[in-house]
């Protein structure tokens, strides 16, 4: 019982990472990005994976603590099946070409926040040129353009 007890907290500080990068701008969720960023998580494991982790350590927890305490039969394996569906979905999810939805996805998030997504939902192209594209343009090796 004392796992499923610290298991819940824990579960919550995950679910509460996975809410603040995905969806805030605050100091936290900028550091929850960045750390995201910097050990190179890929999207899916990013937006899928610490959703699901979250989800099978709270939905787990409530089933060790309910073995436990002896719950009925029927929560019990509810709650099973529920831990289980979150695993078996987390993984196909993963490792199969299936694009991550929208609404878990933080980068997309990110670009709904702050203006950068066109009236269809999807990037805007990017529109910055460096002086060395310019000079490149200019650079036609002694030909004109008129």
């Amino acid at each position: 019982m004392i796992w499923g007890i610290i298991g819940i907290p824990f579960s919550l500080s995950i679910l509460t990472m996975w809410y603040y990068e995905t969806y805030t701008d605050s100091q936290f969720g900028q550091n929850a990005r960045f750390i995201s960023s910097v050990s190179r998580m890929n999207n899916k494991s990013q937006s899928i994976g610490t959703l699901a982790t979250g989800s099978v350590f709270l939905v787990g927890s409530f089933v060790t603590i309910g073995n436990e305490a002896k719950f009925p039969n029927f929560i019990q394996l509810s709650l099973l099946a529920i831990t289980l569906a979150i695993i078996i979905t987390g993984v196909v999810w993963y490792f199969f070409p299936i694009p991550v939805p929208r609404w878990i996805d933080p980068r997309y998030q990110y670009m709904k926040r702050h203006g950068m997504l066109d009236k269809n939902g999807d990037p805007l192209p990017q529109a910055s040129s460096t002086e060395d594209d310019e000079e490149s343009d200019d650079n036609d090796q002694g030909r004109s353009r008129l």
